[in-house]
């Protein structure tokens, strides 16, 4: 199924999403403080971290970067905060989901499934890369390389590229891709593409400007380099 690292100092949450996880034949580990976080994600193999923000020592925006900066494993926040600009931060620092205190286990599972799915499962059927001068996407290992060497992009944000260069020098709306990488529910949330195409874009660097903003409607990713 998955082995999940739970990062929350609330023992109370800990348990309820423990509990549900292990019922769904999840395998768990748990980690009450930043510390505690940093030596279980080196001690072990999660495939997706549930992180909470509020945490005794480091911040979990400070994991998450700490983490995103070894690891492309996906990255869930938990807060009970609310505020825009610590959902930016988080996404910013490498976050790939963002829940907010009090949620649905059923409503966090689905997402944990949902990630995990985008992991081990390719929805991609053409094998072949698409290159474009140094810029290489390669569909069937989900990797993308500059001038060979390997961006290390996570898997949302592979997603993202691989949705908008299936459909080269096409507008992508918004919505569509909203709908395709994260889900119909996330429709209107534009702070999730802001954020990952600007994580694109400097991970791609001389090749950034194929990614083209479309202001009002979306996103499109041109076959020749704007020289």
């Amino acid at each position: 199924m998955g082995h999940i690292l739970i990062v929350e100092d609330d023992p109370n949450i800990r348990k309820l999403v423990r509990v549900n996880l292990l019922k769904r034949g999840y395998t768990v580990s748990e980690a009450e403080d930043s510390h505690r976080a940093i030596a279980l994600f080196q001690e072990t193999s999660a495939d997706l971290v549930l992180l909470d923000l509020v945490l005794p020592g480091l911040s979990g925006v400070d994991i998450c970067a700490w983490i995103r900066a070894r690891s492309d494993v996906p990255i869930i926040i938990l807060s009970a905060r609310q505020e825009e600009d610590l959902k930016i931060a988080a996404l910013d620092a490498g976050a790939d989901d963002y829940v907010t205190k009090p949620f649905s286990p059923e409503e966090l599972l689905a997402r944990i499934r949902a990630f995990l799915r985008r992991n081990y499962v390719s929805d991609i059927k053409d094998e072949n890369k698409i290159q474009i001068d140094g810029l290489v996407v390669d569909l069937a290992a989900r990797r993308v390389f500059v001038n060979e060497n390997d961006m290390h992009l996570t898997a949302t944000e592979f997603a993202l590229l691989a949705e908008l260069a299936h459909r080269m020098d096409a507008i992508v709306t918004h919505n569509e891709l909203l709908s395709e990488i994260w889900g119909p529910e996330y429709r209107g949330s534009n702070h999730y593409l802001h954020t990952y195409i600007g994580r694109l874009r400097k991970k791609l660097g001389e090749y950034s400007d194929l990614l083209e903003t479309v202001p009002g409607m979306g996103y499109s990713f041109h076959s020749k380099k704007i020289y």
